[in-house]
This record gives structure tokens, C-alpha cells and sequence, in this order.
């Protein structure tokens, strides 16, 4: 399984990622896009809040 990192593009072929432990409190926005041979998905947007 993936860990999803600040800044930095991630791709994967599974349906789930982790979150990277060492992330601080606050807001984030994740884009989330599905690529496959026929093509691209529109943008799906997530927001994930981390909390202490």
C-alpha cells in the first residue's frame, strides 16, 4: 500500500492509500484523479483534516 505525502504526486493501482504518520495538525486538500486506458476522470476533490 501507498503512503500519501505532502507534495508529492502518488499513483497507485490500489483503491486505498495511507496517510503519512508524520503529518501536522491542520487542513489538507487531496486531488484525487482516475487514469485508465480510456482516459482520464474529472478532478475529484478531498479534504482531510488531521487532528493531534
Amino acid at each position: 500500500m501507498e503512503t500519501l505525502k505532502l507534495s508529492a504526486p502518488l499513483t497507485t493501482r490500489e483503491p486505498v492509500v495511507l496517510l503519512d504518520p508524520r503529518l501536522p495538525p491542520g487542513r489538507y486538500r487531496v486531488e484525487l484523479v482516475v487514469a485508465s486506458a480510456t482516459g482520464r476522470s474529472e478532478v475529484a476533490v478531498l479534504f482531510i483534516n488531521v487532528k493531534e
